[in-house]
């Protein structure tokens, strides 16, 4: 014969499968971490600075080697400043926006030039795809930058 359940045993049941529940989420969301870390005091734009070899390739072709440099924009923590681009001098530079390893160049006519791109670091190296135009139509262009 079956017994009728009382009116607290009833309400404990489900309480206990709720809270096991949470319990599992909690124990599942608290396992989930990082696996690196970010370190507050590492800025992302300091591995783009320096002296670097540029490789450039227009439509697949190699076009030249040059030299380069980057440095930080003293104006804005998250830019950079790339010096020699597009082997215009080593007094020409644009800026462009670093977010962890990612940069991105918004349109900027430096020497006559309009240039726009992006970019990313990738080991101890990083790629730049822009587009430059100096009125003859765009050139899309890979520059590989080396130390």
């Amino acid at each position: 014969m079956l017994t009728p359940m009382n009116s607290q045993s009833k309400y404990l049941k489900p309480n206990r499968f709720f809270l096991a529940i949470i319990f599992a989420a909690v124990m599942v969301l608290s396992a989930c971490t990082d696996e690196e870390p970010l370190d507050p005091d590492t800025n992302p734009r300091d591995k783009f600075e320096g002296s670097w070899t540029v490789s450039e390739e227009t439509g697949g072709q190699p076009t030249g080697t040059y030299p380069a440099s980057v440095t930080a924009d003293s104006g804005n923590t998250s830019r950079i400043r790339i010096n020699n681009i597009f082997n215009l001098g080593n007094s020409v530079s644009l800026t462009a926006l670093v977010a962890g390893n990612s940069l991105d160049i918004n349109s900027q006519t430096v020497s006559g030039v309009v240039i726009s791109g992006n970019g990313s670091f990738t080991g101890s190296a990083f790629i730049l795809n822009y587009t430059a135009n100096s009125g003859g139509g765009p050139e899309n262009i890979k520059a590989t930058y080396t130390r």
